[in-house]
């Protein structure tokens, strides 16, 4: 199972967008990506509940309306179809990724590339994330809004907005500027931290107005929570663009425990879905 799965994997990425690690790699024009489905949420750009898939390579057809690639770094990481955990239909998409060795980044996710997000934009995405418990889930990566054409002197790591687990055990989600020399990262307010829940679906809902200076926002609720309210830096650069969203295990910085993560029902807006919360 595992050696098919990485057969269906490497298709995958063969017949979309091949990743070049350590290299700047363009996403499709916005023009040719083809429209969401009809049973999108209203209003969305983009929508999948991995429904009507029968492998892996069916959420990769060619007129790119649905993924666009992935990857997966480490022997023993793997991205399936699954029936396992569903939140709503009849399947997700199950992540696993080994530990981080001190020096390969261990990756197993899903990205989505195409999208048109840059300065004075705003962006809201909607996911439902299942965290397998009873392991250290810290430096655990989850959702990455990428840049991929944004360089420092020909050096191109597709910096961007990332959600991950920090705190005792990997409980609290947090928020960086990675794989950029400047931007803070977005944390809780000390003490009053609300635990990422384990063994169950959380909606994990994230709004960002894009700036390269101090008048970006980002929230970030679970479920009806708002864990994050933060101000400042929200794009790399003035003229980056966030064209690449990644899902699932976008990186395990973990370096003693596998992690397992379900995700399920992943929507893009670039209009206000008019959320209630609190």
């Amino acid at each position: 199972m595992r050696t098919q799965n990485k057969k269906l994997y490497r298709h995958l990425l063969i017949l979309l967008v091949p990743i070049a690690l350590g290299a700047c790699s363009s996403s499709p024009p916005a023009s040719t990506v083809a429209p969401p489905p009809s049973d999108a949420p209203s209003g969305a750009i983009f929508f999948d509940g991995f429904e009507d898939a029968k492998e892996l390579t069916d959420l990769g057809p060619e007129d790119l309306s649905r993924w666009h690639g992935g990857q997966l770094t480490v022997d023993g990481n793997t991205v399936e179809l699954t029936t396992e955990q569903v939140h709503s239909g009849v399947q997700a998409v199950k992540f696993v990724a080994q530990p981080y060795d001190g020096s390969n980044a261990s990756k197993a996710d899903l990205y989505r590339s195409g999208l048109p997000f840059q300065d004075a934009d705003e962006v809201w995405t909607e996911m439902w994330v299942y965290l397998v418990g009873g392991t250290d889930t810290g430096n655990l990566f989850l959702w990455d809004l990428e840049a991929p054409d944004t360089c420092i002197l020909f050096t191109c790591q597709s910096p961007g907005r990332r959600l991950y687990l920090s705190g005792l055990n990997g409980d609290e989600l947090v928020s960086d500027l990675g794989k950029w020399w400047r931007g803070r990262a977005f944390r809780q307010p000390r003490g009053e931290a609300l635990s990422f829940p384990k063994d169950r679906w959380v909606r994990l809902r994230v709004y960002l107005y894009l700036s390269p200076g101090k008048d970006g926002r980002m929230r970030v609720w679970q479920d009806d929570d708002l864990v994050l309210d933060a101000v400042g830096r929200t794009l790399p650069a003035s003229g980056a663009v966030y064209s690449r969203l990644q899902v699932g295990i976008t990186a395990n910085g973990n370096e003693f425990d596998t992690n397992t993560v379900y995700i399920d029902d992943v929507s893009i807006w670039d209009t206000d879905p008019a959320w209630e919360w609190r």
